[in-house]
């Protein structure tokens, strides 16, 4: 292969969550594309796979970023869509608290209008304060917002857990949210 696994990770995951259309690949209403189409755009971007390189790289992951169902030789990214999918979760009851991790540049903001999807499907929340913490140092100086999911879930808010234990939700209005140090 000619480039890194990195890249090649990004690359598949941006045609699975954001532009299938970039990788001539179509997924279905979950979100499921083809193995075959996957291949043949990585083959189009002169990078020679196999599925099981597929899996491989998959399984090498920190965490779960995609499911690769291997007896209908499909693929899906887990979360981060900004594209429109149906969820096949079913909804959960969360821990009482949550946590947003998030750059302190963008504290302003939330404090106004709440946490937003933005280019995203949905909301995500963290378990852990080290996990949010990590998430949003990628950004900048970390900040970690608390969210009182009790709240949410009297008031209807729906939520989704992922492979990764990432929680999903949707958009969060400010008054749910405690940015308290």
């Amino acid at each position: 292969m000619n480039k890194t696994q990195t890249q090649i990770s990004k690359l598949i995951s941006y045609w699975l969550r954001h532009k299938p259309e970039d990788g001539n690949i179509v997924l279905d209403e979950f979100g499921w594309g083809s193995i075959e189409d996957i291949l043949a755009a990585l083959k189009a971007n002169n990078i020679e796979s196999t599925q099981r390189d597929l899996i491989e790289l998959s399984n090498s992951f920190d965490k779960v970023r995609w499911k690769i169902d291997e007896v209908n030789n499909k693929i899906k990214a887990t979360h981060g869509h900004s594209i429109p999918i149906l969820q096949e979760l079913e909804p959960q009851t969360p821990p009482e608290i949550l946590y947003h991790g998030t750059a302190t540049k963008f504290l302003e903001s939330i404090l106004g209008s709440g946490l937003k999807s933005k280019q995203r499907q949905y909301v995500h929340l963290s378990e852990t304060m080290a996990m949010a913490k990590e998430v949003g140092a990628r950004h900048g100086k970390p900040f970690i917002i608390e969210v009182d999911t009790k709240k949410l879930i009297k008031e209807g808010w729906k939520f989704y857990k992922t492979e990764q234990n990432v929680w999903l939700t949707s958009e969060i209005p400010p008054q749910y949210l405690d940015v308290e140090p």
